[in-house]
C-alpha cells in the first residue's frame, strides 16, 4: 500500500525569472476567477461541461498555456467541493501536471512551463527531501509564492505505508482468565498465578464482609 504526500522544496529563482513566474501566477488566478464567475452564474460544477464553456475565452483573455487553463478549471471545481463559498483566487500558486513540469533527480532541478515557455529552476533542498524524492517521478505539483517573496514547489509523491514482505509484530492482551498475553511469534504468558492471587483476595474480602455483617 502507498500513501500520497507533499514534498516541499525551495526554488532558486534567478532575478530575471521572478517577473515571469509572477506573471504566470497572476494569469492563473485571473483564469480561476473568470471560470468561477461562469460556474456560479450558470450553476455549472461539472468539469467537462465547464471546460466547454470557459476554455476558449479564458485562454484567449489570459494568454495561458492550454494545460494551465485545464488545471485552473480543476482548481475551481476542487475548491468548490472543499469549501462552501469561494470569494476570490489570489496569485499565490499554480497547479502543475505532467505536461507542465518535470523533476530531474540527477541534477536536483525542475523544469516548469510558464507563460513565456519552459524554464529550468534549481532546487535548494536537504537530505530529507532528497530521500523522499529518490527514484520518484512526480506527476503533479504546486508552485507557490510566499508573502516574503520566496518560491517553492510541492511535489506529490507516493511512498509505501509499511515495508513489503514483512509482517508487523503485534501483541494481543487477553483480559480473561487464561493466557494474559500472546505475541504474533507464538510466545505467551500464562495468567494462572495472577488469577490464583485474585481468587485468594476475593475470598478474604468475602470473609471480611461476612464477619462484619454478623457483628452488626
Amino acid at each position: 500500500m502507498t500513501q500520497s504526500i507533499s514534498v516541499k522544496c525551495k526554488l532558486i529563482v534567478p532575478s530575471n525569472l521572478c517577473g515571469e513566474i509572477d506573471r504566470t501566477l497572476e494569469g492563473f488566478a485571473d483564469a480561476c476567477n473568470q471560470i468561477l464567475e461562469v460556474a456560479k452564474r450558470e450553476n455549472c460544477w461539472n468539469t467537462t461541461k465547464l471546460h466547454h464553456k470557459v476554455y476558449k475565452p479564458v485562454r484567449e483573455s489570459t494568454g495561458l498555456k492550454a494545460n494551465h487553463v485545464c488545471q485552473a478549471i480543476r482548481r475551481v471545481i476542487g475548491n468548490a467541493k472543499a469549501v462552501k463559498q469561494i470569494h476570490k483566487f489570489r496569485p499565490t500558486s499554480i497547479s502543475l501536471d505532467v505536461r507542465t513540469f518535470v523533476y530531474k533527480e540527477e541534477i536536483q532541478s525542475v523544469g516548469v512551463t510558464l507563460m513565456c515557455g519552459r524554464v529550468e529552476l534549481k532546487l535548494s533542498i536537504g537530505g530529507y527531501q532528497i530521500a523522499l524524492l529518490r527514484g520518484q517521478t512526480p506527476t503533479s505539483a504546486t508552485l507557490n509564492k510566499t508573502k516574503q517573496g520566496q518560491y517553492f514547489i510541492n511535489f506529490v509523491v507516493d511512498i509505501p505505508t509499511q515495508p513489503t514482505g514483512k509482517t508487523p509484530r503485534v501483541i494481543g492482551v487477553d483480559l480473561g482468565r487464561r493466557d494474559i498475553a500472546t505475541t504474533s511469534t507464538g510466545k505467551s504468558w500464562n495468567g494462572k498465578q495472577i488469577q490464583s492471587i485474585r481468587d485468594r483476595h476475593s475470598k478474604v474480602r468475602a470473609n471480611v464482609l461476612f464477619h462484619s455483617h454478623s457483628v452488626v
